[in-house]
């Protein structure tokens, strides 16, 4: 049954990506994906047919673009999520590319205290110091925490 659906939703992906009309697809808090999301995932990927030869004769894949992510906190280095990650990374069938996203500094979540209260970053320094602590510098969650208080 898995390996029908995975078919199904792979001729599903196949045939609404295209160059011209391109398909984001994002997938979000992979960290707690179970293995089939994450092997029917890669398997497309890896199997997605290309569509058009390039100018110096180069396959190129088109119409489609996946952002997925996970919370490196909670993801070690020898998690499956990881593994097959960098198995599409050297198998070099697709483009992979890992942009980390670390906690802000307490100099940026003062510049975002400052914009949000228009005021001065002199005087926003104590209150911005309260956020970092309150949300450890997760980026989401100084959004969420300014959203509460302002």
């Amino acid at each position: 049954a898995k390996k029908r659906l995975q078919s199904l939703i792979n001729v599903l992906l196949k045939s609404i990506c295209s160059s011209g009309r391109p398909l984001l697809f994002a997938l979000d808090d992979l960290q707690w994906a179970d293995a089939f999301v994450v092997d029917a995932t890669a398997d497309f990927v890896l199997n997605y047919v290309p569509d058009s030869s390039g100018v110096s004769g180069e396959m190129r894949r088109g119409g489609i673009f996946i952002a997925g992510a996970f919370q490196s906190n909670e993801v070690r280095e020898s998690n499956y999520l990881i593994q097959r990650v960098k198995s599409m990374k050297e198998c070099r069938r697709a483009n992979v590319t890992m942009l980390p996203i670390d906690e802000l500094p307490i100099v940026d979540v003062n510049k975002l205290v400052s914009a949000k209260l228009c005021l001065q970053w002199r005087h926003t320094k104590k209150l911005a110091e309260l956020v970092h602590t309150k949300t450890r510098g997760n980026p989401f969650f100084v959004k969420q925490f300014l959203k509460s208080i302002i």
